[in-house]
């Protein structure tokens, strides 16, 4: 049990839809019911509203099944979360093949996966790279998920060397830059194409100890947003995004100490992030993907008077969670 868990199963619901709650309880005076029912009508006009904002185009969003000999371009693939969404594309869509750009190939085997073996914190090897995926499969791709990132050991920033913060930032954000800058369509193509970038929520928190995961994070939420809305400027619609904001994942990456206050900020399950990732990419659905819930307040937390922001930390143990580690 955690919060999560009563938000999204009594909360929500409540909030959802209070009118239809009281409507059968003679108690409750008249008008109370009608304000209500109001508040229900304009809730429900607002989550459509925001749902047809999300998912509106000139054309028609078609299904990855409905896409002939699609391809599917997901780095780090062979970490757990690449594992849970490369299983799914696999049971799901027959007609999709997947290129995975990672520096270990995947356990999962199938003729479906092509393995291109590249280190991403050479520049060099990610161009290379990507010039032979865009030679081979350029027009068929449809979709494309930034999924790889590294992290550097937990210390302070004055311990962090420049040959590291280098590296993290190639990674986590340069190379995520070349691959959508390469691999994404022209402005005058007709290629369908949904780009997913898997950042973190610690690129808006930043807390002690991970200021070069932090910042590499931060840096690849500017750019995707940045991306994001010179889509909607320039009215492109067959490339539509999404930026997927987790807390911690169950992954290697974070693994080696207890995470505190798990009823307030759960462990996300990679193979429930991937269908939900999967969900938005046959939606076509712009915007974010947020989990756990208290990720949803994160740029709030950091524009609170600095008073609130250290009780907030203080109490969630952000910065105090850590171990230290060596290089």
């Amino acid at each position: 049990m955690n919060i999560d868990t009563i938000v999204y199963n009594v909360i929500f619901p409540c909030l959802r839809s209070p009118g239809l709650l009281l409507i059968s309880f003679q108690i409750i005076p008249k008008w109370i019911k009608v304000l209500c029912i109001v508040y229900t009508i304009t809730f429900q006009f607002y989550c459509r509203l925001n749902n047809y904002y999300k998912t509106t185009g000139q054309n028609k969003w078609k299904s990855l099944r409905d896409i002939e000999n699609s391809v599917l371009v997901i780095s780090g693939g062979s970490g757990r979360l690449g594992t849970s969404l490369i299983e799914i594309i696999l049971r799901r869509f027959p007609n999709v093949t997947i290129i995975n750009i990672d520096t270990v190939e995947n356990k999962v085997k199938s003729p479906r996966i092509k393995f291109y073996q590249c280190d991403m914190s050479n520049p060099i090897a990610v161009t290379d790279t990507l010039h032979q995926i865009k030679e081979a499969y350029f027009d068929q791709i449809n979709l494309i998920i930034n999924n790889a990132g590294i992290r550097q050991p937990f210390k302070k920033l004055k311990e962090i060397t420049p040959e590291e913060m280098n590296k993290i930032l190639q990674i986590n954000c340069l190379s995520p830059f070349e691959i959508i800058k390469q691999l994404s369509p022209e402005r005058g193509s007709k290629r369908q194409c949904y780009i997913v970038t898997v950042a973190s929520v610690l690129g808006v928190l930043n807390p002690y100890k991970v200021a070069g995961y932090a910042s590499s994070k931060a840096a690849l939420i500017s750019l995707h947003q940045s991306y994001e809305h010179e889509l909607r400027i320039l009215k492109v619609d067959h490339v539509r995004t999404l930026l997927v904001l987790p807390g911690q994942l169950n992954t290697k990456m974070f693994s080696g100490f207890k995470p505190p206050r798990q009823f307030w900020a759960p462990t996300v399950d990679t193979k429930i992030l991937s269908q939900d990732i999967l969900k938005c990419c046959e939606l076509g659905q712009r915007g974010s993907l947020n989990e756990p819930f208290y990720s949803y307040f994160a740029h709030i937390l950091v524009s609170l008077p600095y008073v609130f922001q250290v009780w907030i930390r203080e109490f969630s143990h952000i910065d105090d969670c850590l171990p230290t580690e060596s290089t």
